[in-house]
């Protein structure tokens, strides 16, 4: 059965069609119909303007997600569907490793205040003197040590004490949603590779991990006005997670 299609909250709306869309697409797959309701039908169910729809499509077109054929329709394509890992857009760990096929669990390893260092005062435009939380986590693929997350925020941003325990079973972004009322509305990521030694040097739990190098995510995250309130390192090893890019031709 696909996803039903309901309004949207006007909260965060911009950000939200689009993987919003992403998710009923994915949902299509389910009964074996890969065509989507014209954008007027999209606009009314989903309660929302029907520029905001196409340039959501837009985006996913650009993506290769969609494929629009004159005079059929609006389709989604079978060849990005059948992508179990890909960039674009960012997911939560565990289901990421879940989608790769294997059991998922994860361990706090860390939840660290501290006054942020220059570099970082720039980048969040923190005063001197401002402390940040560094929340560090551990996720495995059946047992095996697979992600390693380190999110760095102003302390400031929250309302609340953050401690491991308190942080098990929760987000980043659900904590800043709920206690700052802050949405992570999109990320930008670079990408390099790191060798063991280096890896250890930067993270406490980089000991636990059982591979020689590591693929290294680099993210600063923006919120609803645009603002960069977070920054993220992501560790990867990738005989576990394994992600494939889309690339759409323009010629």
């Amino acid at each position: 059965m696909s996803m039903e299609i309901y309004p949207m909250s006007k909260v965060n709306l911009s950000s939200s069609v689009k993987n919003y869309l992403y998710q009923y697409i994915r949902s299509l797959e389910q009964i074996g119909n890969m065509k989507l309701p014209p954008e007027s039908e999209l606009s009314l169910k989903l309660g929302v303007s029907r520029v905001t729809v196409r340039r959501a499509l837009d985006e996913l077109e650009n993506e290769g997600i969609i494929l629009r054929i004159q005079g059929r329709g609006t389709f989604a394509n079978p060849e990005a569907l059948n992508i179990q890992v890909n960039l674009m857009p960012g997911e939560e760990f565990s289901r990421l490793i879940e989608n790769c096929g294997y059991r998922a669990s994860v361990e706090v390893k860390a939840v660290r205040r501290k006054e942020a260092d220059l570099e970082t005062r720039k980048l969040l435009g923190l005063e001197s003197g401002e402390e940040i939380y560094e929340v560090e986590k551990l996720y495995f693929a059946d047992g095996h040590p697979a992600i390693i997350s380190v999110d760095c925020f102003a302390c400031g941003l929250i309302g609340i004490d953050l401690t491991c325990e308190f942080m098990a079973g929760r987000s980043i972004f659900e904590v800043l949603h709920q206690y700052g009322g802050c949405f992570i509305a999109r990320d930008k990521i670079s990408m390099e590779t790191m060798n063991r030694a280096e890896m250890e040097k930067s993270v406490v739990s980089g000991k636990e991990m059982e591979c020689d190098s590591i693929l290294v995510f680099r993210g600063k995250n923006y919120n609803q006005e645009n603002k960069l309130v977070m920054l993220d390192r992501e560790f990867y090893d990738t005989r576990y997670i394994q992600f494939s890019l889309l690339r759409v031709k323009n010629v």
